[in-house]
């Protein structure tokens, strides 16, 4: 920065060498860096580490959670409410896919991570090396406007229970989401194509596809058209295939963040966010074999099954769990089959916190 007086007093006006750029993927403290002057293999600057090792710290010595403490944040009700009324979420404790930052260049292919720029939204679950008293915030994506939930139809066989926890996810998130049913070709059983039409009916996008018939990939292509998509699912959907697919130089385009950092890809956790030809961005998380809320009050998390919403006012008591209380008309709705018996299970598990 240079310093020019203003009224008798000094002003700062802008670095040249400062750009802003988005983050690709990252480990170990390592990141790469889109930015207009192309991809900057990055570190941090001594206080952005010294900001989250603090902030990392003061989480681990915060009070116990109360009672489900797998699915209640530490945060106050006021406060969380106060986040999700927010445009904007507030400043990270750590980096992670999809930031924007501000960096200044160091050469032709490094940098430094100067600023990490107020995200727009974030969808998180619970890292799989948590503990009963340990709980860890793994962040899929920043800065996202819309999900892709991808599942094959057969081979392996659908998990709904898994797509439920993902739906209520992004429900809490207040973001898009879509399912993707891959492998169309493939012979299904009939519950998937009831299945299917359940989510239709509750209001959310469903695409089939199939990389050997060509089925959907358009669709699918459009879909992602101007968005900043996390395209996740379990192991062994084909998303790999979809991607390839949708994307045909995807893989050009990794081997080109390479040679422009120098150094190989070095191996990463978690999303990793490329840019698409037609426009936008897609981040194709790894395989992920369980998924757990990360911070969704059970207070909430009856809001984030759509179809109990019309019966929340209509319960006996005002504090109902919807889980074992005397005259619960989410209860009710379900025993007349109105509400799908599996997704209320899935809630009740959710509530309990079996969740895998």
């Amino acid at each position: 920065m240079f310093l020019i007086l203003l009224g008798g007093k000094k002003a700062l006006i802008d670095d040249l060498a400062i750009l802003t750029g988005v983050v690709l993927n990252g480990a170990h403290g390592i990141y790469d860096v889109h930015t207009n002057n192309g991809v900057l293999r990055c570190t941090l600057r001594g206080k952005l580490k010294k900001a989250f090792a603090q902030a990392q710290s003061a989480k681990a010595l915060s009070k116990a959670r109360p009672r489900y403490d797998k699915l209640i944040s530490s945060a106050s009700r006021l406060e969380r409410i106060e986040k999700r009324d927010s445009s904007v979420v507030a400043l990270p404790t750590r980096l992670s896919v999809g930031d924007y930052v501000k960096l200044r260049r160091l050469d032709g292919s490094t940098g430094l991570i100067e600023e990490i720029l107020p995200r727009q939204s974030v969808l998180s679950r619970k890292d799989a090396g948590s503990t009963a008293k340990k709980t860890i915030q793994q962040t899929l994506l920043a800065n996202l406007d819309q999900v892709v939930v991808v599942l094959a139809i057969a081979q392996p066989q659908p998990h709904f229970g898994f797509l439920d926890r993902y739906l209520a996810i992004c429900e809490f998130a207040q973001l898009s989401v879509f399912i993707c049913l891959n492998k169309a070709d493939l012979v299904y059983e009939p519950y998937v194509a009831e299945a299917a039409e359940l989510y239709q009916k509750l209001g959310y996008g469903v695409l089939w596809t199939s990389v050997q018939t060509n089925q959907g990939i358009e669709d699918l292509r459009v879909l992602l058209n101007d968005h900043t998509t996390l395209f996740t699912g379990p192991s062994g959907v084909g998303k790999s295939s979809l991607v390839n697919a949708l994307e045909p130089e995807m893989a050009l385009r990794t081997n080109m963040i390479s040679e422009a950092t120098g150094k190989g890809r070095h191996t990463t956790t978690g999303s990793q966010l490329y840019p698409l030809s037609s426009g936008g961005w897609l981040a194709d998380s790894a395989g992920i074999r369980g998924l757990a809320a990360w911070d969704i009050p059970a207070e909430e998390l009856v809001q984030c099954f759509v179809e109990f919403r019309p019966y929340l006012d209509e319960c006996a008591y005002a504090d109902c769990a919807h889980i074992d209380e005397e005259d619960c008309a989410v209860v009710q709705a379900m025993q007349d089959g109105v509400v799908d018996e599996q997704r209320y299970r899935s809630y009740v598990r959710m509530y309990t916190g079996e969740e895998r």
